[in-house]
């Protein structure tokens, strides 16, 4: 009788172990946190009353096979995050815990994600990425991630669409009702029911003859021209 209660004890201690372990992963915020910004994500955007600019151009070129690579802010993801969801568009995504909660918003977007930074990683992706391109795939690029400084084009973009023979679509986005966070990339969250904007610049390439740091000053004058102009369609 005695092993018979020390063995149920044992199977009810090993239970409720069992119970607690299931509850922890369960509320794992390696698994919690993505999901839950996936679904913000999704009911934020379905309530926006968006209005996109220079868009069918750039569809037209997608349908055409032509590799693009998309130039957004790393504060202004949450727009075309969404709006460029199923297209099969590669991003890359940062090494860091933050890079791979973003990698699995997207992929459960219908976005394909390859991991790597300006930093650790970066060769390795950016060929990945130049594979992708030369194939005809299309990817998104944050040419001031993963860590800045803020609106300041990195090399890695410049370098990329020359090599693969890509163009540049720089992409600007803005919301009349906010939320911008303290982070180094003042990211922006829009607010539901706001009026929001996506404005897609015309393709281009840089000229080959053009020095590397004129070329990421071509490209950050673009970036601006695109969020002034988001900018200035939400307040109209």
């Amino acid at each position: 009788m005695l092993l018979f209660i020390r063995v149920n004890l044992s199977k009810t201690k090993l239970a409720k172990e069992e119970a607690l372990l299931s509850i922890k992963n369960i509320f794992n915020q390696d698994k919690v946190l993505p999901l839950l910004a996936y679904n913000l994500l999704r009911w934020t955007n379905i309530s926006l009353r968006l209005q996109v600019e220079g868009w069918e151009k750039v569809n037209d070129d997608l349908k055409a096979g032509h590799s693009l690579v998309f130039s957004i802010w790393h504060g202004k993801l949450w727009l075309p995050a969404y709006f460029l969801r199923a297209r099969e568009i590669y991003a890359l995504a940062s090494l860091s815990q933050d890079g791979s909660y973003i990698a699995d918003v997207l992929e459960r977007l219908g976005w394909r994600t390859v991991r790597g930074s300006s930093s650790r990683g970066a060769s390795r992706s950016l060929l990945s990425l130049y594979r992708k391109l030369k194939h005809g795939a299309s990817a998104a690029i944050t040419p001031d991630g993963p860590t800045g400084p803020i609106y300041q084009v990195k090399g890695g973009i410049i370098f990329l669409q020359e090599k693969a023979d890509a163009l540049i679509v720089p992409v600007g986005a803005d919301a009349s009702w906010k939320k911008n966070f303290s982070s180094w990339d003042n990211f922006m969250l829009p607010l539901p029911f706001s009026r929001a904007a996506l404005v897609f610049g015309a393709p281009f390439s840089c000229p080959e003859a053009m020095e590397m740091e004129a070329r990421q000053e071509l490209l950050q004058s673009k970036m601006k021209e695109v969020n002034d102009r988001a900018a200035q369609l939400i307040s109209q």
